[in-house]
């Protein structure tokens, strides 16, 4: 065992970098298209980055950012954009400089540069070379890796901001310092998907992270807030009033800013500023039975041939803030924060059960996670126990999909849940081993209470 061991040390090195070169071979050559029905059978390479230049250049033209459609268009094609309209400016802008096949290619070596940070800031937290070797293979060969730089997609910066905040809150179980790293991924993911709003009820009760949390929300809320009212930052505004009413009116927004429901056309609602968030709204019902979607509730649509209710899908997310506020609760400093840590784990995993929207590049969120598992039980983490199961269900995101089987068959519904089958129900299952981790946490922190009780 020892010997096999030494081989693998030397050689993930290796291993990884031919990986990540076969990577980015592919993107010119397309070796890896096979894998992934968009890239073999679509002219979709860079169709997420496109949108980021391009709404800048709206910017500039004195147009709506979220106006990606409008002529003249940046590169061959593009997706709508979506994510914060601070990301226009701070990375749009200068992007834009550049010729499209030229500003992407830069685009891909940042992305590449991010997920390196982030297997850097979860390797450097173990001891262990071979853990370390592996988080580095978990993070940049991962076939859904290979595919969020095929389009283009902003999403490494979600990876590194989750990365970011799973170590700064790893290090105060320790009571190191991680109060830097928790401010920065909340920035990081608050300004581009900010995925982390549904951490921030448990960032909020930690004393330990409250003030990276509030001081986040505080520069978040200010800079949006700009983003809103100043008319060169938002060009075709539609008024706080409307923005208020749209707030208060869920059923309108899903019915009219929905982009698959609109056909793609931006209206007046979405030209705004506000369509940022609306857009989470928007969508947060429907169910778009795509070959290239790998959420739970579509999956399940599939596999029942029915709709099924949207509450089922909401318990999840409820089932999180419950364990929330009770491990928040627990008394004992260092389960405490190991129990967060869980718990923060468990909530990145939320989106793929209840949101219905989910694509397989996103599926890079969970890599953190399977490395971050690798590292957790080196200081006798109270989860070491189911700690591996809970790694190989995580580790299953790295592989390529079923797709590759399907032999160009037509997509029907067996084949749509074939190949669907290790994204959705590996990460299902995952949720609720950790889920039932922390039930575990939150009886021993009960226990810790009552024992320490006078």
């Amino acid at each position: 065992m020892s010997t096999i061991r030494s081989w693998l040390v030397k050689a993930l090195p290796f291993i990884t970098g031919a990986c990540l070169l076969v990577q980015l071979l592919s993107l010119r050559l397309g070796l890896l298209n096979a894998f992934f029905y968009d890239a073999a059978h679509a002219d979709v390479q860079g169709i997420d980055y496109f949108s980021l230049p391009k709404a800048f250049l709206n910017l500039a033209a004195g147009r709506s950012a979220y106006a990606t459609y409008d002529p003249p268009l940046y590169g061959p094609h593009s997706t709508s954009y979506a994510a914060h309209p601070a990301l226009v400016v701070w990375m749009g802008s200068w992007l834009s400089l550049f010729a499209p096949m030229t500003s992407y290619g830069i685009y891909t070596v940042l992305a590449v540069g991010m997920m390196a940070a982030c297997a850097w800031l979860i390797a450097r937290e173990s001891s262990d070379a071979l853990t370390r070797r592996l988080a580095w293979l978990l993070i940049m060969a991962a076939f859904p890796t290979y595919l969020m730089l095929y389009v283009g997609n902003v999403h490494a910066l979600t990876v590194l901001a989750l990365a970011m905040l799973l170590v700064g809150v790893y290090r105060l179980t320790s009571s190191r310092r991680g109060e830097a790293l928790i401010l920065a991924g909340l920035l990081l993911s608050l300004f581009s998907k900010p995925v982390v709003l549904l951490m921030m009820p448990l960032l909020l009760m930690l004393k330990e992270t409250r003030r990276a949390a509030v001081r986040a929300l505080v520069i978040y809320a200010v800079v949006s807030a700009v983003f809103e009212v100043v008319p060169a930052l938002n060009p075709e505004p539609i008024g706080l009033k409307q923005v208020a009413w749209l707030a208060v009116h869920p059923a309108f927004v899903r019915e009219n800013m929905n982009l698959y429901t609109n056909r793609f056309q931006v209206n007046v609602w979405m030209r705004d500023n506000s369509a940022h968030w609306f857009y989470v709204i928007a969508q947060s019902s429907a169910r778009l039975m795509h070959i290239d979607i790998y959420s739970l509730p579509v999956f399940l649509d599939t596999l029942t041939g029915t709709r099924t209710p949207d509450w089922v899908f909401r318990l999840p997310l409820l089932l999180t803030l419950v364990l929330s506020v009770l491990a928040a609760r627990i008394a004992d400093a260092r389960l405490r924060m190991e129990a967060a840590l869980l718990a923060l784990m468990a909530t990145s995993l939320v989106f793929f059960l209840g949101y219905p929207t989910a694509w397989e590049y996103q599926y890079t969120s969970v890599l953190p996670l399977a490395a971050m598992l690798l590292v957790v039980g080196e200081r006798g983490v109270f989860y070491s126990r189911s700690r591996w199961w809970m790694f190989a269900l995580a580790a299953c995101a790295w592989l390529p999909s079923l797709y590759i089987f399907t032999d160009g068959r037509p997509a029907t519904p067996a084949v749509l849940v074939t190949i669907w089958m290790d994204r959705a129900i590996p990460v299902t299952l995952l949720f609720f081993l950790m889920t039932a981790e922390l039930i575990h946490a939150v009886w021993m922190g009960r226990r810790i209470n009552q024992a320490d009780a006078p």
